[in-house]
């Protein structure tokens, strides 16, 4: 591609680091400010994770390098490339290897990615269709992959799935409720039952739950759990599940700890597992095209729980995510379009 097409600046969230102090702003950049790699990509989604929302306030140490652009995963084109994997026009997404952690990620008009991170969008998604998928789906499709090769089947009983109104909640039960199985829906807002139910939740359970009296075990009910939230919640599944049942860690969004006993392990012979969306590229390739063929939630169904924001929105509505006063998928729009 002729040097001439490529911008001579463009605009990114960069975090500094000053004095131990985390500050992200929106700067404009120059193609030499970005990190290194094989590939230019011009970004047009980047979806906003927790994670991410955590870095660019400050309030994890998760990058590991100043400053950077933040931002775990995007969805966009090529527009130049020294790969003859990737060539000029390809749609393509990163996500995971350190994507906005120690290589600057998906907050920013322009991308600069490795070409062992990255990877085309698979035949059967659109790129608005893989950036609505993104982290939150590839994460629940690692954990069902997981209880799949456990020998889970939908005949065992229910998946319950914590932060229901959150974007991993929201794949989950689509993606789940497409494999056959059937979703306990857990949630605060139980005002949002019908719309949890009309997204693939056969049942939606009052997230109050947790503030009744609290028994070694639990009535046995689900027969495995994908938990986003972590603390009281996580012990809660654990002693609420049926023999053999399993859980899948996939979030902290209440905090890092949790109390339990052992009695769930011994009891009833229950597993824990915990997943994070990094993967092989196997696996990532395998699950990919899963999730653009046989798991590919109604995309139609998730849209009004899908949001959209604009680069000079993005600090404040990561305040929000980390007050819980934002609800299902948001991704971070840089000239995309359906």
């Amino acid at each position: 591609m002729p040097l001439t097409t490529l911008p001579d600046s463009f605009a990114a969230l960069r975090s500094h680091n000053t004095d131990g102090r985390v500050q992200s702003r929106v700067e404009r950049l120059k193609l030499d400010d970005l990190s290194a790699g094989e590939v230019l990509v011009r970004t047009r989604y980047a979806g906003i994770n927790y994670k991410d929302c955590l870095s660019i306030l400050g309030q994890s140490k998760i990058i590991s390098s100043f400053p950077r652009i933040a931002g775990i995963e995007a969805v966009g084109e090529v527009i130049a490339s020294e790969s003859d994997e990737f060539s000029v026009g390809d749609p393509v997404m990163v996500h995971g290897f350190q994507t906005g952690i120690a290589f600057d990620g998906g907050f920013s008009e322009v991308l600069r990615v490795p070409q062992d991170h990255l990877q085309r969008i698979p035949q059967g998604l659109s790129p608005y269709e893989a950036a609505v998928l993104g982290v939150p789906a590839f994460t629940v499709a690692m954990a069902l992959e997981r209880f799949e090769e456990l020998g889970l089947t939908p005949e065992q009983g229910p998946i319950a799935v914590s932060g229901a109104g959150g974007a991993v909640g929201l794949l989950a039960m689509a993606i789940l409720s497409k494999a056959g199985y059937r979703v306990a829906a857990i949630t605060r807002r139980t005002e949002h039952a019908d719309a949890l139910r009309a997204l693939g939740a056969s049942e939606v359970v009052d997230a109050r739950v947790l503030g009744e009296p609290q028994r070694p075990l639990e009535k046995a009910r689900f027969a495995a759990a994908i938990d986003n939230v972590g603390g009281p919640m996580l012990s809660w599944l654990l002693r609420s599940m049926q023999d053999a049942g399993i859980v899948a860690s996939v979030g902290n969004a209440s905090g890092n700890g949790f109390e339990g006993s052992v009695l769930p392990f011994i009891m009833r012979r229950v597993q824990m597992l915990g997943v994070v969306a990094n993967a092989p590229w196997p696996q990532r390739r395998r699950l990919w095209g899963r999730l653009a063929g046989p798991l590919k939630p109604d995309l139609e169904a998730l849209a009004p729980h899908v949001h959209s924001i604009a680069l000079d929105q993005l600090l404040s509505h990561a305040q929000r995510q980390l007050d819980g006063a934002t609800a299902g998928r948001t991704l971070l729009n840089l000239g995309g379009a359906r």
